[in-house]
């Protein structure tokens, strides 16, 4: 305990004073030490913040951030989990759409208040997507497969994956990557390790997200993702 508690001034220390010498990159990697050793949501909720203003972000990555803040615990605002939800629709995820609406209900975040009509309203549509997808379903399936490349395959999978039936996804993805002509294989690396972490398979999303370049975000995300991971 006393240790633990060593360990823990420590880095609030070495935070501290990279905050105070104004050094973006010292003080994301004291917040990467103490999320690895002491994940407590307020320091996930600072790490991914200042990710997200890293110059070179990119925009696309914003719903894979959502997902690790969801992941964490250390999302708890309605205006994230209505924008979560709706780009995961926008990018095709309708099951994980309904997730985040569903704990959002679950936990009182969404359906109280002023805004309670717009949160139903979403609910709603989440539910005609899904119905709408499930028709498509087999005829999208057929195209991915007889794609030249691999980006239907992996988009369609990782979909599959999110929505709950973890082993089909991540043959899809899988089968994918391995098709090639991906538009950004980084991305399908990443989006290959979110779905391990979220089946269970710790050790092997920690060995794709290694994999995982990138100076427009990716490989921060994935760094993030690993250690995540590796905490359990």
């Amino acid at each position: 305990a006393d240790r633990g508690r060593i360990g823990r001034v420590f880095h609030n220390l070495l935070l501290n004073a990279a905050s105070q010498l104004k050094d973006p990159g010292a003080t994301v990697f004291a917040l990467e030490r103490l999320v690895t050793y002491y994940p407590k949501k307020e320091y996930w909720v600072d790490l991914l913040s200042r990710m997200q203003r890293k110059p070179g972000f990119s925009d696309r990555l914003v719903l894979d951030t959502y997902r690790l803040s969801l992941a964490t615990g250390s999302m708890s605002a309605a205006s994230d989990f209505m924008e979560m939800s709706q780009l995961a629709l926008q990018a095709g995820h309708e099951l994980e759409a309904k997730q985040v609406v569903d704990k959002g209900f679950a936990t009182g975040v969404l359906g109280t208040g002023a805004e309670a009509d717009r949160h139903k309203r979403l609910r709603d549509l989440v539910m005609k997507r899904i119905d709408e997808a499930k028709a498509a379903r087999a005829a999208a399936e057929s195209e991915a497969n007889a794609a030249k490349d691999g980006n239907a395959l992996v988009s369609l999978g990782f979909s599959t994956a999110l929505g709950g039936d973890s082993a089909k996804g991540l043959q899809m993805m899988q089968q994918g990557i391995a098709k090639g002509g991906l538009k950004r294989p980084e991305d399908a690396k990443l989006h290959l390790g979110i779905a391990q972490v979220l089946a269970g398979d710790r050790a092997k999303a920690q060995s794709t997200l290694r994999t995982v370049q990138g100076a427009d975000g990716t490989a921060d995300l994935a760094r993030l993702w690993s250690l995540y991971a590796r905490r359990g």
